[in-house]
């Protein structure tokens, strides 16, 4: 896939895309490209206008103009899908490239999607998303329910009888840390190799962030985390709950059905693999969560320096004071941890764990904390925050 040169255009809906992670397991993905001109050809500058520097310098009048890429990471049990709204003002409102995706085990991610597949060869065999003719990447064929000889009652009985994807699926969150997510960034180096990244990390999408190899974020120049807070049992507001769904009910549900299955239980939740469950409670026993959990992800967390821009809310229905602690865990770098109270900072009834990525949070946070963010660079305090959403409330009704 050719990446577009200085000042061309490419306009066309979010595409479905297939990423590959690095255990060669395929994920789904979608794309989301601006409006108008996108840049992701840094210009030359040659060495003896600047001297003193090196021939391979890279100069921040030459980042500056990049078209940035964020890469969007999801929540445990959540699908792409539930970001769609805020990538999409990422993309047509502050001009990013978006990629959202589904870690494997999780909505389209699913092990042995033949749709996957299909989309992965068709997408190599044709012209991809940044050819000269500006064509978006072909879509997976439509498959019909019925199959040919096949009646209704007969499909809606197979149906019935069909196992579930999950059971029997060996993945687990620490795939999700080393193997998925580097496979994402590998997609953004290969085909924006020049751009700066943005990285926005949704509960446990900030948590496996740091665990990575530094080669995959050489080019990572700012993270957002939303709600990314401790999930270890006695953190969480309803301490004795979190017990027993951990160390006593699920480990009896996913022995039943051999995987998790929150999205029938809950309603509120995607259905997860067996070992991604345990993981999230084998973390939970810990006080230090996921390096309790996983030691040898120590070093890399000391390691990391990319700068951190951390907000939580007060009325979190996990954890509603824990986003500070997962922040000293990385102690290396730049970082401002926000705890926000949706009544008394934004005039809202609620935010909790997952409303943040709703379009009511649009005017009092995604114009003021994240544009100030990932466009100027500066992350907001409390008390301007909340100036800033009461102006942004004020532009919205005139």
């Amino acid at each position: 896939m050719s990446t577009k040169k200085t000042g061309t255009s490419v306009n066309f809906e979010p595409q479905p895309i297939v990423l590959t992670a690095l255990d060669g397991f395929l994920l789904s993905g979608t794309l989301f490209m601006p409006p108008g001109a996108i840049v992701t050809s840094p210009p030359s500058t040659p060495s003896h206008d600047v001297p003193g520097h090196a021939q391979s310098a890279t100069y921040k009048e030459q980042i500056d103009p990049l078209t940035k890429v964020v890469i969007i990471s999801s929540a445990t049990a959540t699908i792409q899908d539930f970001y769609y709204k805020f990538a999409f003002y990422l993309s047509q409102e502050l001009g990013m490239i978006v990629v959202t995706y589904d870690n494997r085990g999780v909505g389209r991610s699913m092990p042995g999607n033949e749709q996957l597949s299909i989309l992965k060869s068709a997408t190599e065999q044709h012209a991809s998303a940044f050819t000269d003719q500006s064509l978006p990447a072909p879509l997976p064929p439509k498959f019909t329910t019925l199959q040919i000889g096949e009646s209704s009652d007969t499909a809606a009985k197979s149906k019935k009888n069909k196992k579930n994807p999950l059971i029997g699926f060996e993945a687990t969150i620490v795939d999700w840390s080393l193997q998925d997510l580097p496979g994402v960034f590998n997609f953004v180096l290969k085909h924006f190799p020049h751009n700066p990244t943005m990285f926005v990390g949704h509960s446990v999408g900030g948590h496996i962030l740091p665990a990575i190899d530094a080669y995959y974020t050489r080019n990572l120049e700012r993270c957002l985390y939303v709600s990314v807070t401790s999930a270890y049992w006695r953190h969480m507001n309803s301490s004795l709950f979190t017990y027993w769904f951990f160390y006593m009910a699920s480990p009896i549900v996913n022995a039943r059905y051999g995987y998790y299955p929150g999205k029938t239980l809950w309603n509120s939740m995607e259905d997860l693999p067996k070992g991604c469950f345990e993981t999230w409670s084998h973390w939970g026993s810990f006080r230090n969560y996921m390096l309790g959990g996983n030691p040898e992800w120590k070093p890399n967390f000391e390691l990391f320096k990319v700068p951190i821009y951390s907000l939580y809310f007060t009325d979190d229905d996990f954890s509603s004071t824990s986003a500070p602690i997962i922040m000293d865990l990385i102690p290396n770098t730049l970082r401002r941890c926000v705890g926000l109270d949706p009544v008394e900072d934004l005039n809202m009834k609620k935010v909790g764990h997952m409303g943040f990525f709703f379009n009511s949070c649009k005017q009092k946070l995604w114009k003021t904390a994240v544009k100030s963010w990932f466009v100027d660079g500066h992350a907001l305090d409390r008390e301007t925050i909340k100036q800033r959403a009461a102006l942004e409330s004020s532009y919205a009704r005139l």
